[in-house]
């Protein structure tokens, strides 16, 4: 399979650097929101389209990233890591972008149930923090397979 071009550069180089971006910001903004009923309040719906954002650029890095390293015929040990990083990586991001429109969604409604609540807001801490952790490694291993000699 051949690798997706835009203007003769790989997409995998191109994309990943939203992931970068844009899966730290939004998990930062959802401990915000999970944490801080008035964040969640004013600007929950804000960092629902952030998330969701996120998740999406994380997942085409992922898709553009084996479309990439088939076209290079598997890559070298470092390269590998780095692919088995970033097939993980997108988790985080998409149960991001399910938990906290779900617990922004769930703070409107009137007399809505605080178990449900404190559940949604685990799994956006958790979420978050895997999202943080893996976007690193993901990104680190990725930068050494690139420029490592």
């Amino acid at each position: 399979m051949r690798s997706v071009d835009v203007l003769g550069l790989p997409l995998h180089p191109l994309v990943v650097h939203a992931a970068v971006v844009f899966v730290p910001l939004a998990a930062v903004a959802a401990l915000l929101v999970a944490f801080w009923p008035t964040v969640r309040t004013r600007h929950g719906w804000l960092v629902v389209g952030l998330v969701v954002v996120a998740a999406g650029s994380a997942l085409a890095a992922r898709l553009s990233g084996q479309d990439f390293i088939e076209s290079m015929g598997g890559g070298t040990p470092a390269a590998q890591a780095h692919t088995a990083w970033g097939l993980v990586a997108p988790f985080p991001a998409i149960a991001l972008a399910v938990s906290v429109p779900a617990l922004v969604w769930l703070d409107r409604r009137r007399g809505s149930s605080r178990p449900l609540r404190l559940v949604l807001v685990a799994v956006t801490v958790l979420s978050a923090a895997a999202a943080l952790v893996l976007i690193g490694l993901t990104g680190h291993s990725g930068a050494t397979a690139v420029w490592a000699p």
